[in-house]
């Protein structure tokens, strides 16, 4: 018991506990919505989320230890924390973007 309450009083693991499974949700919510949509926009903004909650996992893993051999870096940042923090706003932009220049407006 002791564990798990030192494991919640350390600020950092318990935020990507809290984006963990507020994360699961709404990726759960996105690959159901993918089913029931054909809209190009919806599709990337879903990718987005998606990508989102893998960027996610992947700080989880760096946390815990999991990555920790040799990182290539860019600018002193390491490529996969850049990729994974920077993807899912590059399906949003592609989203707002493909809606903008729909010709279909309502």
């Amino acid at each position: 018991m002791n564990a798990g309450v030192a494991l919640l009083q350390n600020p950092e693991i318990f935020e990507l506990l809290v984006s963990l499974i507020f994360g699961a949700i709404a990726a759960f919510l996105a690959i159901i919505s993918w089913t029931k949509t054909t809209s190009l926009p919806w599709i990337l903004v879903i990718s987005g989320i998606l990508a989102s909650y893998a960027g996610l996992l992947y700080r989880t893993l760096q946390v815990f230890g999991f990555f920790t051999g040799y990182e290539i870096h860019v600018f002193g940042s390491s490529l996969g924390s850049l990729l994974s923090s920077n993807i899912p706003n590059v399906f949003f932009i592609a989203a707002f973007t493909v809606f903008l220049f729909q010709r279909n407006w309502r």
